[in-house]
């Protein structure tokens, strides 16, 4: 039901507003977290979209997130 509603909420956006995003994958520190290519199965998303390994905790993971996401926006403000 999580990935349904993912998947739910990731479309209503991208019709609303196409905007640039991208999926954290949290959780990389657990034993039976989905990678990244998992995730990216599971919520049907295109090749190019970005899914980042993530565990919320640690500050430089995070920030690697906000950080590829940054560099998406400016991408697109230059186009």
């Amino acid at each position: 039901d999580t990935f349904r509603e993912a998947r739910q909420l990731l479309e209503t956006f991208q019709q609303c507003a196409p905007s640039p995003y991208v999926i954290a994958a949290n959780k990389q520190d657990c034993p039976d977290a989905w990678s990244p290519e998992e995730l990216r199965l599971a919520l049907r998303l295109e090749a190019a979209a970005k899914v980042i390994p993530c565990v919320a905790l640690d500050r430089q993971s995070v920030k690697n997130v906000l950080l590829e996401l940054l560099y998406l926006i400016l991408d697109r403000a230059e186009e």
